[in-house]
C-alpha cells in the first residue's frame, strides 16, 4: 500500500486545489503506461453521471477518429458508485491509444483516473490499473 506524501501549502485568494497525481507504469508493446489521479474539490452539488457527462464531452469533442467502447456507471469493489468510459483514439495513422477514464464522487469531491494503454495492454496492464482504482480510499474516509 502507499500512501502519498502529505503536505500543506496556503493558496491566497483567486488560487485553487487541482491536484493531479501521477503513477508511473511499465512501458510495454511501445506504451509508457501511467495513471493519472485528478482531484476537484470544487464539485459540489453536481451529481456523478453529470461531471462524468460533462468532462467527457468536452474531451471527445476534441478528438476525431473516436470510437467509444464504453460509456457507462458501474460499482466498484465495496458498492462504491464510479462511471467509466473507454475509447479508442486514432490520433495518426500508425497510432491507435485506447484510454480509460473512470469518475467518482465521494462527499463532493470529484477523483477522474485516466490511462492510455495499446490494444494489447488494455487487457493486461489495464486489470493492473483497475486494480489501482479499485484500491484507492481518500484520507478521511473509511474503506466501504
Amino acid at each position: 500500500m502507499k500512501t502519498n506524501d502529505r503536505f500543506q501549502v496556503t493558496l491566497p485568494v483567486g488560487w485553487e486545489d487541482r491536484t493531479v497525481h501521477y503513477y508511473m507504469g511499465p512501458d510495454d508493446s511501445g506504451v509508457q503506461h501511467a495513471l493519472t489521479l485528478t482531484i476537484d474539490h470544487s464539485a459540489q452539488g453536481v451529481n456523478l453521471q453529470e461531471y462524468a457527462r460533462e468532462r467527457l464531452d468536452a474531451a471527445l469533442n476534441t478528438l476525431q477518429n473516436v470510437e467509444i467502447l464504453k460509456d457507462e456507471g458501474r460499482e466498484l469493489a465495496g458498492g462504491r458508485p464510479a462511471h467509466e468510459c473507454v475509447y479508442k483514439w486514432i490520433p495518426s495513422d500508425d497510432r491507435i491509444i485506447f484510454r480509460k477514464l473512470v469518475f467518482m464522487m465521494i462527499d463532493g469531491t470529484a477523483y477522474t483516473f485516466s490511462a492510455d494503454f495499446s490494444k494489447k495492454t488494455i487487457k493486461t496492464i489495464g486489470v493492473e490499473a483497475d486494480r489501482i482504482i479499485e484500491s484507492f480510499i481518500p484520507a478521511g474516509i473509511e474503506a466501504v
